[in-house]
């Protein structure tokens, strides 16, 4: 290894040296007073090692070539010495607030984890600390969350970050993502959900002393206004149940959801023991990866339905071939204590609104059943707590998102009179005759 000085021997036999600078350049010459060679080379080491260099006060080259020498030492130190986790992190503390380093990471420390090892594992449902943590404080947190977020994860973050450590990690690297043009196509509660699928994680990781970078304070997301969503007219849901349906039992599900506003997994999750004389006990649903859970509030409800519905509902199940009593689901599945598959609802009333004549099928989903009841309940009952009973809505904000759709029609709707009433008759007396011009 090169030396980090050089010695020579002058004429009156004592040997000097001079130390090399970080920049390359050489200090004045020393005197060691030794001489001969292996004494004067002792010397040297000893000024190097010990940083007790000789130098002139009144000297600034001196006084440079000392501190550059001692600059020397450290580095020495920091290749020779052997030091204990708690002086490496000492260390590299100092350097951090000095902020010669952003963040650093101890080899074979928690931080040293593979963040993808790590990402992966977090949204892992089976195997999760994150979820066994909320599950300990009696928190909710549902496989098909999680399921989301692991997808997330893989196609956004693993392509950018895979390789890296999770103590590496900072926000810089969180907040890329919004350079990403792919990303910044999807709507926005989209973007914020990638976000989360990191954020969220590394959030654990940094109360668990698996990072020192907090990387989910000050990571702005984009503000959400939601899509309204298409609803049915009265007119048009009667029009749709009026046409000939290709199956009956998807038929009857939105029928359900017509007249009750349950939601999707509600009535997929509906077993022959939720059927009462005159109500539905809304108590569970049904979600492709959670199973049988229980709704979206935690809390079951009543909703009243009419003999015909009852009935309908009776003759469903008992088409059940599994013999699973009163646990056997009214929309049973092509497997044992499973419900059909959802989806399927959709499709078919899809294909009846076409028939029916609607103009665009496919911007009605399933979940309009929904809006309408919420939309159309309103207009009748102004008191919200009746509403909710029978919605499930826990707040009356949620309602009034669900229930939107009335404000406008409704307000349309007494434009509509007000303007017959005053414009209309003025219009028709003048009986102006309107022709295309053709310029």
């Amino acid at each position: 290894m090169t030396k980090p000085y050089s010695i020579f021997k002058r004429h009156t036999g004592i040997y000097y040296v001079q130390f090399r600078m970080s920049d390359g350049s050489r200090s004045t010459s020393k005197s060691t007073g030794c001489r001969t060679r292996v004494e004067a080379e002792r010397k040297a080491m000893e000024w190097v090692v010990n940083g007790q260099i000789p130098a002139r006060i009144n000297s600034k080259q001196d006084s440079d070539a000392y501190s550059s020498v001692d600059k020397i030492k450290i580095l020495n130190d920091l290749r020779t010495t052997d030091f204990s986790t708690e002086e490496i992190k000492s260390i590299i503390k100092i350097l951090k607030e000095r902020n010669y380093i952003t963040s650093a990471v101890i080899h074979k420390s928690p931080e040293d984890r593979p963040i993808e090892d790590f990402l992966l594992n977090f949204w892992d449902f089976e195997n999760s600390p994150y979820v066994k943590e909320k599950k300990l404080k009696n928190q909710s947190i549902h496989q098909s969350y999680c399921a989301t977020m692991r997808s997330r994860v893989m196609i956004y973050w693993l392509p950018m970050l895979a390789g890296r450590s999770v103590g590496s990690i900072t926000r810089k690297d969180v907040q890329e993502i919004f350079n990403n043009e792919d990303v910044l196509k999807l709507a926005p509660k989209t973007i914020n959900s990638i976000v989360s699928s990191i954020t969220v994680p590394l959030k654990w990781a940094f109360f668990n002393e698996l990072t020192e970078n907090n990387c989910f304070d000050g990571i702005l997301k984009c503000g959400q206004k939601s899509k309204k969503r298409d609803i049915l007219t009265l007119e048009q849901a009667a029009a749709v149940f009026r046409t000939p349906w290709e199956n009956d039992s998807a038929k009857l599900a939105n029928e359900l959801a017509f007249y009750t506003g349950m939601r999707q997994g509600e009535i997929a999750g509906l077993q022959l023991q939720d059927i009462g004389i005159d109500r539905i006990y809304i108590r569970h649903s049904w979600s492709k990866y959670d199973g049988l859970k229980e709704t979206k509030t935690n809390e079951s409800r009543e909703i009243k339905i009419p003999p015909k519905v009852r009935d309908a509902l009776l003759m469903q199940a008992s088409f059940n071939p599994y013999n699973e009593g009163q646990a056997g689901f009214v929309f049973f599945g092509l497997l044992p204590k499973q419900p059909t598959d959802p989806k399927n609802w959709l499709k078919y009333f899809r294909r009846a609104l076409k028939e029916s004549g609607h103009p665009d099928p496919e911007k009605i989903c399933f979940h309009a059943w929904r809006h309408l009841w919420c939309s159309r309940v309103k207009d009748l009952i102004q008191d919200n707590r009746v509403i909710m009973t029978g919605s499930g809505h826990r707040t009356e904000t949620m309602l009034n998102h669900y229930a939107e759709h009335v404000a406008v029609e409704n307000a349309l709707d007494k434009l509509e009179k007000v303007q017959e009433q005053l414009f209309l008759p003025i219009i028709e007396a003048a009986d102006v005759e309107y022709s295309v011009c053709n310029e």
